[in-house]
C-alpha cells in the first residue's frame, strides 16, 4: 500500500506542476479567511439523507464550516468541535489515539447501562475507556457519526476534504434511523467536485507538540525523607540515614545514590507533527472529478536511547488518506456520483509498550536505581526489574496497523417527465476496516550493583529473551449499507410540499476476540413536509425499524416524530413594522425514538460443552456443560420521547443571529440489572429493559457579523447546559435516601464524605471509623452519616458528578486587507474530577515503594496539622486513605484558549504575476492557555494517560 501511494504521488504531483506551468484554472476558488468561514449563515441545511433551505427548517440542527476544521492544527478534525457547536460537549482523556475515532467500531455496548456507557464515553479515573484521544456527547448521549450518509466512525477525514458539521438533535432530524434514533447524530458532508478548472490546492504544514499538565515528582533527597517519615508512621525503622542524604544532595555517588529525574531523561521537551494534503477537480457540465491526498507524520516525546537498534522505537503514527469523488449526469435527469475513500495507519512504539512505559514513570522514583552500572550495563534491582531507559529503547519494537476502504454509489433519476417534482435515489456503500500488528519485542535482564569493602559484583534480574516476530488480525469488520428513497418535493402557488419513501438497511459484520454473526439494521420510513407561504411548517415522519438480534417477532417497532414551525417575520404586524426583523422562527419538535442496546443475542440459551473446569472421576476428570447467562426472551430497544422547542432569530440583514433551544429527553426501557437479583441460582441474571433517565437543558447560540470598508469581524457565544436524573433503576435495598441512586445525576459519584484529618488519637478514638480499619491522626475522618457509629456502605453519598452541566465557547474572528486572526475560547463548569491512583496516592506500587509528588510535602504531621492538605503518609497501603471519597474529588471546571490562528493572504496582484489564485500563510496553536479550579493537574488529561499536547504549527495553502 506504501508503494501505491508513493505511485500515486508521483503521477499526481508532475501532474499539479503542469497546469501550474500552464496558467491559472479557471473558476478558481479563493481561499476565504478563516473567520468568515466558521459561523457564515448556511443558505442550504444538510440534514439527515437530504438537504433543505435554512429558512424552513424546523428541526434542531447545528452546522461547522470547514475554515474552523483546518484552522485546527491536530491530527482529527474531531478536536475543531470543542466549544464551537451547541450540545456537543468533549472530553479529551489522553494525549495519543489507539484508534482514529470518536469511538470503537461501531457495535452495541454489550450489557451496559446507559451510565456506564456513558463512562465509557468520556472516561474516568480507573476506568476503562474507549483508547480514543477525544470523546463526545451529544446532549449527554453518545452520537452516531454519518459520513455522506452511510453511518462510519472515521475522524481521520482531511479537513480539507469537509464541507460542513451538521449536529442533529432532536427526534425529528434523527427519526429515519429507527433503533439507533435515540442518541443524535453527527453528520460530515464532504465536499463535491464541481465545474470548471482543474483547481488545484496544497497545503504544508509543520508544527511542534509540548506536553502539558507532566506529573511534578521529587528529588531523591525528598523521597528519602518523606519515606523515613512514612516507615516512622508505621512504627518501623528508617530506611535512609543523614549520608544517604548527603549523598543524594551531593550527586557525590550517583551509581549507589542515583536521583534521575526519569521524566526529563526520558521525554522530549517537543515532538513534530506535520501534515501536506493535496487536492485537485474539475470538470464540466457533464462530468467533475476530485482527488484529494493526505498525509501526517506524528512523533511520540520519547528521546533516542544509545542501543544500536536497526529500528525505531519511539511512538509515531504515519497515516496516509485518499479520498476520491467522481460525479456524472448521464443525462439531464440521471446522475452518478461515485465515492471512494482509503485510509492507510501505520503506528510504532517500542516492544514494552507505551502504556507501561507511562504506568513505570508514575511509580518510579528517581533513586530506583541508575540508568546504567558503572561497567555498562542496565541498572535495577529486586524490586525495580524493568530499567525506564532499556522499556523506552531496549524491548524491540510493535508495529499496529489499521487500513480502511470505503466505497458509496449514488444514482439519482428526476421524473419531472412523469410528475413534476417526483425523483428516485439509490445509494450502496461497501467499506472494510482490517487492523493487525506486529509483535517484535524482546526482554533484556538488569543488574544490581554490590559494593562490599573488598569487592563489586552484580547480581542480574532477568534474562534475555529473543526477540518474537509474530503477526495477528487485532479486529476485522465489514460494512454494507444499501439505500433506496423515493421523494417529491414541489411548489403549488404559496405551498411547498416535500415527501419521502425511504428504505435501508445496515449490516455490520465484526471479528475481535471471536468472530459474530452480522448485525442488521432495517428502515422502512416516511417523511412529510408541508410549508405555507415560509412562514408555517409542519412535518411528520414514521420510521418501521428492525434489529436482527431481537428474537423473532419482536423485531420491529414503530418511531415517529412530527414538529410545527411559525416564522413570525413573515407576519404584516412585523414585516411591514419591523423591517430590521429578517427571521423570527419558533419550532418545536416531538418524537419517539429508539436505540437497540442488547447483548449478543440476549434472548437465547447457551451452553458450552467445553467447559475447562472439569470434575473428579474415577481418578480422573472429567469436562462439563458450561450454562451461559440466564437469557431474556423479552429484551426489546430501550425508548426515548423527546420534546424539543427552539427559536431562530436573524436582524439587522442577518448580521445579528440567535439560536435559543430547550430540550426534555425521557429514556425508558433501559438496560440495567436488578439490584435484587441474587446469585443463589449458581448463575449470572440477563440485563432487563427497566431504567429511566431523564436529560434536559438549554442552548443558547448569538453570532454577529459585519464588515466595514475593508475590515470585517465575527463573535460568536455559545452555551450549552445539561441536567440528568435517575427516574428508576431496581436498586437493593437502601433504607437512607443518601444511599440512593434514583434521583440522583446519571453518572453521579457516590463515596464517603471527608471532614478533614483526624488530630488526635482522642479524636479517633470519639469518631465512628471504618469497621475494617484502624486510622491514626492524620487519617482521613469520614462523615457518619447515619449515626450509628462506624462508618460503611450506609454512609456512602454522592460526592461528585463526572457529567459536566454547563459548556461554553466564544469564537472572535477579525479580518483586515488580507489579514485574518481567529481565537477560540471553551470552558466548562460544574464537573468533578476524582484523582486516586499512583499519580495521587504515596509510594503506590507494587511493594509500596513507588513514586512520591510535589503534593506530598504538604502531608500531615502534627507540625503542619492545621495546613496540611494530604493525610499522613504511610508504606502499608493505608486504605483508610484510599476509600472512594470526597477528599480525592475536585473541581473540574476549566477555561481553555483553546485554538488561534493567524494567517495572511498575499495580495492579488502578487499572486497574478505568478498566476496562482490565492496564497495564504498561517500559523495557528491548539491547548494554548488553561485555566483550572484544581490546578494541579490537567482538568481533562491526567495520571498516567500520554499528556495534552499543546501544539504551535504554521503553513501555508497554495490554489491554483
Amino acid at each position: 500500500m506504501h508503494k501505491f501511494y508513493l505511485r500515486v504521488c508521483r503521477f499526481v504531483l508532475p501532474m499539479a506542476c503542469l497546469l501550474f506551468q500552464s496558467g491559472r484554472a479557471q473558476a478558481v476558488q479563493l481561499q476565504e479567511p478563516v473567520h468568515t468561514m466558521q459561523k457564515k449563515q448556511a443558505d442550504t441545511l444538510h440534514l439527515l439523507y437530504g438537504d433543505r433551505p435554512a429558512a424552513e427548517n424546523i428541526q434542531s440542527v447545528s452546522t461547522l464550516g470547514t475554515g474552523a476544521l483546518t484552522s485546527t492544527p491536530a491530527a482529527l478534525y474531531t478536536y475543531a468541535l470543542t466549544g464551537r457547536m451547541t450540545g456537543l460537549v468533549t472530553n479529551q482523556t489522553g494525549g495519543w489515539p489507539l484508534r482514529e475515532g470518536l469511538f470503537p467500531p461501531d457495535v452495541n455496548r454489550h450489557l451496559l447501562p446507559l451510565d456506564q456507557r456513558y463512562q465509557m464515553m468520556v472516561g474516568r479515573p480507573g476506568e476503562p475507556t474507549d483508547n480514543s484521544e477525544i470523546m463526545a456527547s451529544l446532549r449527554g448521549m453518545r452520537p452516531v457519526t454519518i459520513i455522506d450518509g452511510v453511518q462510519r466512525d472515521i475522524s481521520s477525514i482531511a479537513p480539507e476534504n469537509i464541507e460542513s458539521i451538521t449536529l442533529l438533535k432532536d427526534a425529528l432530524s434523527t427519526i429515519l434511523l429507527g433503533q439507533r434514533s435515540s442518541r443524535g447524530v453527527l453528520l460530515v458532508t464532504t465536499k463535491r467536485a464541481l465545474p470548471g478548472g482543474p483547481h488545484v490546492s496544497f497545503t504544508a504544514q509543520t508544527g511542534v507538540q509540548t506536553p502539558v499538565g507532566l506529573p511534578k515528582t521529587l528529588p531523591a533527597d525528598q523521597f528519602a525523607w518523606l519515606y523515613n517519615e512514612a516507615l516512622q508512621n508505621d512504627g518501623l525503622e528508617a530506611a535512609y540515614t543523614a549520608e544517604d542524604f548527603n549523598a543524594y544532595r551531593s550527586g557525590s555517588s550517583p551509581f549507589t545514590h542515583p536521583n534521575i529525574n526519569w521524566y526529563d531523561y526520558l521525554l522530549k521537551d517537543q515532538a513534530p507533527i506535520s501534515r501536506y494534503n493535496l487536492g485537485i477537480g474539475g470538470g464540466g457540465a457533464v462530468a467533475r472529478y476530485s482527488v484529494s491526498l493526505d498525509y501526517l507524520n506524528r512523533q511520540g516525546h520519547f528521546r533516542e536511547t544509545s542501543f544500536d537498534n536497526p529500528y525505531e522505537t519511539n511512538v509515531s503514527i504515519n497515516r496516509y488518506v485518499i479520498n476520491t469523488n467522481v460525479d456524472v449526469n448521464v443525462n439531464q435527469n440521471f446522475n452518478v456520483a461515485l465515492g471512494i475513500f482509503a485510509r492507510i495507519r501505520d503506528g510504532n512504539q517500542s516492544g514494552g509498550g507505551t502504556t507501561a512505559i507511562l504506568n513505570s514513570l508514575i511509580t518510579t522514583p528517581r533513586n530506583a536505581y541508575p540508568v546504567f552500572n558503572p561497567d555498562g550495563s542496565l541498572a535495577g534491582s529486586t524490586s525495580w526489574r524493568n530499567n525506564l531507559y532499556g522499556q523506552v529503547g531496549n524491548t524491540g519494537y510493535q508495529l499496529d496497523y489499521s487500513r480502511d476502504l470505503v466505497a458509496n454509489i449514488q444514482m439519482k433519476y428526476k421524473m419531472d417527465h412523469w410528475l413534476d417534482g417526483l425523483w428516485g435515489k439509490i445509494q450502496a456503500n461497501t467499506s472494510v476496516m482490517t487492523a493487525t500488528a506486529t509483535n517484535r519485542s524482546k526482554s533484556f535482564p538488569v543488574f544490581q550493583m554490590n559494593v562490599t569493602p573488598t569487592d563489586t559484583n552484580y547480581v542480574r534480574y532477568g534474562d534475555i529473551v529473543d526477540q518474537q516476530n509474530t503477526f495477528r488480525v487485532t479486529s476485522n469488520a465489514q460494512y454494507w449499507y444499501a439505500q433506496v428513497q423515493l421523494g417529491f418535493d414541489r411548489k403549488f402557488g404559496d405551498h411547498g410540499i416535500g415527501a419521502l419513501i425511504h428504505a435501508d438497511q445496515r449490516q455490520v459484520t465484526l471479528t475481535d476476540q471471536i468472530t459474530r454473526l452480522p448485525e442488521k439494521y432495517t428502515n422502512l420510513a416516511a417523511r412529510l413536509s408541508y410549508n405555507y407561504l415560509g412562514k408555517y411548517f409542519a412535518e411528520a415522519a414514521a420510521n418501521y425499524s428492525g434489529y436482527d438480534q431481537f428474537l423473532p417477532g419482536a423485531r420491529f417497532g414503530l418511531f415517529y416524530a412530527g414538529g410545527l414551525g411559525w416564522n413570525m417575520a413573515r407576519e404584516p404586524f412585523i414585516k411591514d413594522n419591523l423591517s430590521w426583523v429578517n427571521l423570527f422562527k419558533w419550532r418545536a419538535t416531538w418524537g419517539r425514538t429508539g436505540n437497540a442496546n442488547t447483548a449478543y443475542f440476549i434472548g437465547k440459551q447457551y451452553f458450552d460443552a467445553n467447559f475447562f473446569q472439569g470434575y473428579p472421576w474415577n481418578s480422573g476428570s472429567l469436562n462439563g456443560i458450561q450454562e451461559y447467562p440466564v437469557p431474556n426472551p423479552n429484551v426489546t430497544w430501550e425508548k426515548a420521547d423527546k420534546l424539543n422547542v427552539g427559536l431562530d432569530i436573524a436582524l439587522f440583514n442577518g448580521h445579528l443571529r440567535a439560536t435559543a433551544e430547550y430540550f426534555r429527553n425521557e429514556y425508558f426501557d433501559l438496560m440495567q440489572q436488578r439490584g435484587k437479583n441474587t446469585a443463589l441460582i449458581g448463575n449470572m441474571w440477563p440485563d432487563e429493559n427497566i431504567g429511566r433517565q431523564l436529560f434536559t437543558g438549554q442552548e443558547l447560540e448569538i453570532t454577529w457579523e459585519d464588515q466595514t470598508g475593508g475590515l470585517s469581524w465575527l463573535i460568536s457565544a455559545n452555551a450549552s447546559v445539561l441536567k440528568t436524573k435517575v427516574l428508576y433503576q431496581d436498586e437493593v435495598r437502601r433504607d437512607y435516601d443518601w444511599n440512593k441512586r434514583t434521583g440522583q445525576p446519571v453518572g453521579q459519584l457516590f463515596g464517603y464524605i471527608a471532614e478533614g484529618l483526624f488530630q488526635s488519637q482522642e479524636e479517633v478514638d470519639a469518631s465512628a471509623v471504618p469497621e475494617e480499619f484502624q486510622p491514626q491522626p492524620g487519617d482521613i475522618k469520614y462523615r457518619d452519616l447515619n449515626n450509628d457509629g462506624i462508618i460503611n456502605q450506609f454512609d456512602e453519598a454522592p460526592i461528585g458528578n463526572v457529567r459536566p452541566t454547563t459548556a461554553y465557547g466564544l469564537v472572535v474572528g477579525i479580518g483586515f486587507k488580507g489579514i485574518d486572526v481567529s481565537v477560540l475560547l471553551q470552558g466548562i463548569f460544574n464537573r468533578s474530577i476524582a484523582l486516586t491512583g499512583a499519580s495521587e496516592w504515596e509510594f503506590n506500587d507494587l511493594f509500596n515503594t513507588g513514586q512520591v509528588f510535589e503534593h506530598h510535602l504538604n502531608r500531615w504531621t502534627p507540625e503542619t496539622a492545621v495546613t496540611a492538605t494530604y493525610p499522613r503518609l504511610s508504606t502499608n497501603f493505608n486504605n483508610n486513605n484510599r476509600l472512594m471519597s470526597s477528599y480525592w474529588v475536585h473541581s473540574g471546571d476549566y477555561f481553555r484558549i483553546k485554538n488561534v490562528d493567524i494567517g495572511y493572504t498575499l495580495p492579488s496582484a502578487w499572486t497574478d504575476r505568478l498566476k496562482l489564485g490565492s496564497v495564504r500563510i498561517f500559523a495557528n496553536g491548539l491547548n494554548l492557555f488553561t485555566w483550572s479550579a484544581f490546578d494541579r493537574v490537567d482538568p481533562e488529561v491526567h495520571g498516567s494517560a500520554y499528556p495534552l499536547q499543546k501544539v504551535f504549527n504554521g503553513g501555508l495553502t497554495i490554489k491554483l
